[in-house]
């Protein structure tokens, strides 16, 4: 699918073009969206350029991204698209930079383009030659590059508040008798159901971070694209430019540049946070385990007492006393509770 952006009467004007058709006078822009081979031909007869194809155009290496052939630039980059429901996705996007018009291909329909394009039919000012087209175009990529980190930036800052927010467990003065106990069972119970909710928060916590994380990371994929390209661009259109659009080329590189460390910085964010989240994980199963090591220690010196007592042994006098059998269960009930009171005075319960 092929749409011409016209200038005509000062004003950007769209039209649909068909494979074979006549390109209006004073196309500036040709957006090819997924291209077939015969509109592939037809625009290479046209204009004397070979448009690349999805496999071309996903090649990783920079020289196979920018190059140029005869009067035509090629510049390729990876473009955010689909962030803003949650799944995002990495387009690639080609410019074609001709001596009079620009083209556009790509596989993918990400909002900001379509953003874009409606500006421009709206705004006469805004697209007066395929240069301002490509610059525009460049804006629109970084305007929402940065619209995305802002969203990431705020879902990180929700997260990290999750992790670290400290819950007061101090309630008023303890009561006496059974109001108290009644009380104490109520308190026990609250924890429990508590515990069970933040470990359910917690694997929430990690699945968001996560998604942050992968959003992140397009967006520094997206970001790298864009460096390379405008420092690209500025040696083979810097000398078709004029003043103001070589302004705000060198201010695209600029945004780029610090929307490069910021994604940096948040991607180091994310990782701390990742790490944050399975500490406190560990803290849990942690108290877990330390629970099961304490009950192991408490019935370990019951079980030795019980241990002698069974052997078999002819001579072992407490077997036929009268009080031996109470002796040994008086025996393995202190066994158990000292070491259980120890751990409690020590705080380690």
């Amino acid at each position: 699918m092929i749409t011409a952006y016209v200038r005509t009467d000062d004003r950007l004007h769209a039209l649909p073009l068909e494979a074979g058709a006549d390109m209006p006078a004073g196309t500036v822009w040709l957006d090819v969206l997924r291209p077939e081979e015969a509109e592939r031909e037809d625009i290479s007869t046209r204009l004397g350029v070979d448009l690349p194809t999805q496999e071309d155009m996903r090649e990783i290496e920079a020289s196979s991204r920018l190059y140029t052939e005869d009067d035509a630039a090629y510049l390729t980059t990876p473009v955010m698209s689909r962030g803003e429901d949650g799944r995002p996705d990495l387009g690639m996007l080609t410019f074609v930079l001709t001596p009079t018009v620009l083209i556009t291909v790509r596989h993918t329909e990400p909002l900001w383009l379509a953003i874009f394009a409606a500006r421009a039919l709206r705004q006469p000012g805004l697209v007066t030659g395929h240069l301002d087209a490509m610059l525009g175009i460049l804006e629109a990529v970084v305007d929402r590059a940065a619209d995305v980190l802002e969203i990431v930036r705020g879902e990180l800052d929700q997260l990290s508040q999750q992790v670290f927010s400290e819950l007061d467990e101090r309630g008023p003065a303890k009561p006496h008798g059974r109001q108290h106990e009644s009380r104490k069972r109520q308190a026990v119970k609250r924890r429990q159901e508590k515990r069970k909710a933040e470990s359910d928060a917690l694997r929430g916590v990690i699945t968001a971070i996560g998604r942050a994380g992968d959003l992140t990371h397009k967006v520094r994929d997206s970001l790298a694209g864009l460096e390379r390209l405008g420092a690209f661009a500025v040696a083979v259109a810097g000398p078709r430019m004029a003043k103001d659009q070589k302004l705000r080329l060198k201010t695209i590189s600029r945004d780029v540049h610090s929307l490069v460390e910021h994604a940096g910085f948040q991607a180091m964010q994310t990782n701390f946070l990742l790490d944050a989240t399975l500490g406190v994980i560990n803290i849990q199963q942690t108290n877990i385990i330390k629970i099961f090591s304490v009950a192991a220690v408490a019935f370990l010196p019951p079980t030795l007492i019980a241990s002698i007592y069974g052997m078999n042994f002819e001579y072992m006098p407490e077997l036929s006393k009268v009080w031996g059998y109470p002796v040994a269960l008086v025996l393995m009930v202190i066994s158990a509770v000292l070491p259980l009171w120890y751990f409690k005075r020590k705080k380690w319960l």
